[in-house]
């Protein structure tokens, strides 16, 4: 049996943790949110808006493998690392929330910045999934300075990561059915060794505001 075929079948020994925090649970008041945005302190009661916005994010079970196998391209949705959630818009709401979805105090060891590390944010409907957007780790931007002396398996810090570049839109009285999934994507053209024992960390947070 070759090198690559002997990679192929181990588990890539790598720490995931993915700690479902979110910054949410809030109560906005869209009047006094428009008129602190416009600079204007004179309130009109009369066009008061309440937003009132909740998430699972806070109890979700959290990602924890501390030996990623590689997962085929077509196996992604059932064989993924994955952290189920919904957003919530009461119906206590009276105006619309749009919402942005971080990665956020991300440790990352430099053999993991690879294409074939990534991620997925999926929305979950009646009709099934679909994809909110995606991406890898290759072209993270890192925040700590390096060490002259350190390895290609050093655990450095990342700068928080927008996952959806479009903002999600919520009605009142609506809940959206989120996935964030997280995989070693296996090619099976190249030698992967290089993947193996990194470490990753990271919590997902979600920051929301009143539509207007």
């Amino acid at each position: 049996m070759n090198e690559k075929k002997i990679i192929k079948n181990q588990a890539m020994k790598i720490v995931i943790l993915v700690i479902a925090i979110v910054v949410l649970g809030v109560s906005l008041s869209y009047a006094y949110y428009s008129a602190n945005k416009s600079g204007n302190s004179n309130i009109d009661n009369t066009s008061a808006g309440k937003l009132d916005l909740s998430s699972t994010l806070t109890t979700a079970s959290a990602i924890s493998n501390a030996k990623l196998q590689l997962v085929d391209a077509a196996n992604v949705a059932n064989e993924a690392e994955k952290v189920e959630f919904s957003v919530t818009s009461a119906d206590t709401s009276t105006v619309n929330g749009k919402y942005y979805i971080y990665l956020t105090d991300i440790q990352l060891s430099k053999n993991l910045y690879s294409n074939y590390f990534k991620w997925q944010l999926i929305r979950v409907t009646s009709t099934g999934e679909s994809e909110i957007a995606s991406g890898n780790f290759e072209n993270v931007t890192r925040s700590d300075v390096p060490n002259e002396t350190e390895d290609e398996k050093a655990v450095t810090t990342v700068e928080d990561m927008t996952l959806n570049s479009t903002v999600l839109t919520i009605a009142p009285n609506t809940t959206d059915q989120l996935v964030f999934r997280l995989w070693l994507e296996n090619d099976p053209e190249n030698n992967q060794i290089e993947l193996t024992e990194g470490t990753f960390r990271g919590k997902l947070k979600i920051e929301a505001t009143p539509s207007h």
